[in-house]
């Protein structure tokens, strides 16, 4: 069986899919992780400040269990809890510093972002193979950190018609007026039973 790969299609992402696809990108790599770090210093003053404060109190205002904090703050330089002595008389109730709370608020806006870029991703994504009918998931899939098959996926959710192969992509070759073989796309070829691993592609 002769195999060749499927020719390209010269496909560009369009400007608004780059700058989707940025936004996501930025909100995953840089706006949440820096929250999340700026949090998790925030939580380590609060301990510092307070050394009667315990894990066990802290985490009921936090989406953490103990143990997580524990594990968080082990290398942040907490000095160990103290004991609260009854001659100090009764213990304060803890109420999280104006400093904690605005820090756990920029986090969940932070987590609230790459959630709406996300979404605004994959409706780009969607409009974009529905602008493109020939554009495969495979060729869209080069331009976006997944796979195919999480395009598929994506495409199945925004109800984007399935996609149709391309006429260039399976070639009938005749000789003498009859068929004498079928050259077929390399990734298809290769996911079928039977298929020869010594062919490569060409």
């Amino acid at each position: 069986m002769a195999t060749t790969s499927p020719p390209p299609s010269g496909y560009q992402p369009s400007d608004q899919l780059r700058d989707s696809l940025a936004a996501w990108e930025k909100a995953v790599d840089e706006t949440e992780p820096q929250a999340r770090e700026a949090l998790e210093e925030g939580i380590a003053q609060e301990l510092r400040d307070d050394r009667q404060l315990t894990l066990n109190v802290l985490a009921q205002h936090l989406p953490w269990t103990a143990e997580m904090l524990r594990l968080l703050m082990a290398d942040r330089d907490v000095p160990p809890r103290e004991r609260h002595r009854q001659a100090e008389g009764e213990p304060q109730v803890y109420k999280p510093s104006e400093r904690l709370r605005d820090l756990l608020a920029a986090w969940n806006m932070a987590g609230d972002d790459v959630k709406k870029t996300r979404a605004s991703l994959e409706a780009c994504i969607a409009d974009e193979l529905r602008a493109h009918p020939t554009l495969t998931n495979a060729e869209i899939a080069e331009h976006l950190p997944w796979s195919q098959e999480q395009v598929r996926v994506i495409a199945r959710a925004h109800g984007v018609p399935r996609r149709r192969k391309r006429g260039s992509d399976h070639k009938l070759i005749e000789e003498n007026g009859k068929p004498k073989a079928v050259t077929v796309p390399y990734d298809w070829y290769v996911q079928q039973p039977g298929a020869d691993p010594s062919i490569t592609r060409r």
